[in-house]
């Protein structure tokens, strides 16, 4: 479906040299980079999220995601300190489900960049649909939250194109395997946003995400991070009530 032989020998052949191999397609790109995230698609996904902020103690919380399609999600917080709570993503909408509330409580777009739920932003984009490419010449230094790696990427700078996009526009790297290893998106100002780092694992034929860290851009000295560790998966099906904000929130 994503022609992913094809995408891998052209990216192969192009790590061997420093010059912009012909015929390397921005788009191709983004959908070779958006084939491991959607591999969760329909799947119960068992998540440990790690919040780390200057001068405090961790805080660790487990998740459990039901993932229908990239349209709808649900987080279970697993943890003592949060069990029962959801976080459910219908679309551009999205809620708070608290044990004990009457009604599910609506969030807003800037309060989902806050705190411990500021990764479910990054779980709706679909970079290949809701994202122009342009392909950056040449080769560089792949590089991450530490520091400049030691593999090459190719860069591509992405624009957004839909409404439901999170981010106005970012830049990628993607390595010689076809994989985003770290990204950044901006807001509409241009003002750098959000600082990801992924890690992934071979899964059958392709890959699958194994870790990924969120740096938060926004805060100054007390901008925090979120490691997102990804433990379980397994194939799930899910019903419409599933995502029902007054159901979810009973049952």
């Amino acid at each position: 479906m994503f022609k992913l032989l094809l995408l891998g020998m052209t990216l192969a052949a192009a790590a061997d040299t420093q010059a912009p191999a012909a015929g390397v397609d921005a788009h191709a790109l983004l959908v070779r980079a958006d084939a491991p995230r959607q591999k969760f698609l329909n799947a119960r996904v068992k998540v440990r999220a790690t919040l780390t902020r200057a001068d405090k103690a961790d805080t660790i919380s487990e998740l459990e995601l039901l993932i229908g399609d990239a349209e709808h999600q649900l987080v279970l917080f697993k943890d003592a300190k949060a069990k029962g709570r959801k976080f459910l993503m219908r679309g551009d909408k999205s809620w708070l489900l608290v044990p004990g509330s009457k009604h599910p409580v609506a969030i807003s777009a800037n309060q989902r960049m806050l705190g411990n739920i500021s990764f479910a932003d990054l779980a709706r984009i679909n970079l290949a649909t809701d994202y122009s490419a342009s392909l950056r010449p040449g080769l560089e230094d792949c590089p991450t939250l530490a520091g400049p790696g030691s593999a090459v990427c190719r860069v591509v700078d992405i624009r957004a194109g839909t409404r439901r996009a999170p981010y106005a526009s970012g830049t990628l790297w993607i390595d010689g395997r076809g994989l985003a290893v770290h990204t950044v998106y901006a807001l509409a100002s241009g003002k750098p946003a959000r600082a990801v780092d992924h890690a992934y694992v071979q899964w059958g034929a392709g890959w699958i995400l194994k870790r990924t860290v969120i740096k938060d851009l926004l805060s100054g000295e007390d901008s925090a991070s979120t490691a997102l560790d990804y433990l379980d998966h397994q194939p799930a099906q899910f019903t419409q009530m599933t995502f029902d904000p007054d159901y979810a929130l009973n049952h």
